[in-house]
């Protein structure tokens, strides 16, 4: 009889390569999800004053702020921080200000520790700071279904040591779900499809925007490209409304004490180095939000805005905007889902903000 363990070897070599040349495909084929220098290349050109165009923004947002904040050749005037609520905020929003917009996309409280030490490490705490707090900003670990915040651990937890907070143990952050998607086929064959296909490839632009690239702008805001605002129509909007109301009227905001006690140890920081801190909420579509009221997600969203308010009223800052849209008066048509609006509604709110 043949003996199976040198086949089973074999088979285990054979699956091993091909795992590693899946994964070393996404890799170069996404460079700007994983790969420091890409990030580093894209940063360069943005601090230099270019606009880079992307396939789409599914990207390492964190890793790419981590490389721009180093990079800035200068202290902003005004700065904003939060989630992708905020892309759209292009400098021209603050007239007279410089601007810069640290967002990323689906952040938790880890970001804004995150975002904050880069700055301080590099001297780049900006005059004023929008800082914003949204609905899952103290969602405790263990209630979060995504993997983006995890590339932002380094930079929060160097930012924990300097508020005197236990850092999070790297084992407890499974890190290693963030690599997962380097052995998914389909998105290797998405992105290959997508180079094989393309006029253009990624790189720095002069064009503000593109008819089929989105487009990160030097001020740290991004621009939809033609084809990504074509599919914007009312029928996804109100899809997309009744898609997020399914999935999170009866969501429970928890919130994390351990989260809650680090952002108030961060705005004190922050006020002890002058800078001034408003918080300020990021405003959902006036279709979703009228659709949670008397809901758990919707008596949470009003837990969040009294917590933010305690947290303003601590350090003597301003708390500005609320997820009702009524408040800097957004309207349905200036959404393209739930919750993300355009620049005609980011304006309104910034207006709220006393003294820009």
């Amino acid at each position: 009889m043949r003996r199976p363990v040198p086949y089973l070897a074999l088979t285990a070599v054979l699956v091993a390569l091909l795992m590693s040349a899946l994964a070393a495909a996404n890799y170069r084929l996404a460079p700007l999800t994983y790969s420091a220098a890409a990030q580093a290349e894209a940063a360069a050109a943005l601090a230099a004053g270019d606009n880079y165009a992307v396939f789409d923004l599914n990207i390492d947002s964190r890793g790419l702020q981590r490389a721009h904040i180093a990079r800035l050749p200068a202290r902003p005037g005004v700065a904003v921080l939060g989630a992708s609520h905020w892309q759209e905020a292009h400098a021209d929003l603050v007239a007279g200000h410089s601007f810069y917009n640290a967002h990323v996309h689906r952040d938790y409280y880890e970001d804004l520790l995150a975002v904050v030490e880069m700055m301080v490490r590099h001297d780049r705490l900006p005059r004023t700071m929008l800082m914003s707090i949204r609905g899952f900003t103290f969602l405790p670990e263990d209630r979060r279904t995504d993997t983006l915040w995890l590339t932002a651990l380094p930079d929060s937890n160097a930012m924990l040591a300097r508020l005197g907070i236990a850092r999070q143990p790297w084992l407890e952050t499974r890190k290693l779900r963030r690599w997962l998607g380097l052995l998914s086929l389909s998105t290797m064959l998405d992105h290959a499809w997508r180079r094989f296909t393309a006029d253009t490839l990624p790189g720095p632009v002069e064009a503000s925007s593109l008819p089929t690239m989105d487009v990160l702008q030097a001020d740290g805001s991004i621009r939809w490209s033609d084809a990504h605002r074509d599919l914007f129509t009312p029928e996804r909007r109100d899809h997309e409304v009744q898609k997020a109301l399914a999935e999170r009227r009866d969501l429970t905001l928890d919130v994390d004490p351990v989260a809650v006690e680090a952002v108030d140890r961060l705005l004190s920081l922050l006020t002890e180095r002058g800078v001034r801190v408003v918080l300020i909420h990021p405003p959902l579509n006036p279709d979703f939000y009228r659709q949670i009221q008397g809901t758990a997600y919707g008596d949470g969203l009003l837990r969040i805005e009294a917590l933010t308010a305690r947290l303003a009223a601590a350090h003597g800052m301003s708390a500005v905007g609320s997820f009702d849209p009524a408040v800097p008066g957004c309207s349905s048509d200036m959404y393209i889902d739930a919750e993300h609006s355009g620049p005609d509604c980011l304006r309104r709110v910034i207006d709220l903000v006393p003294g820009l």
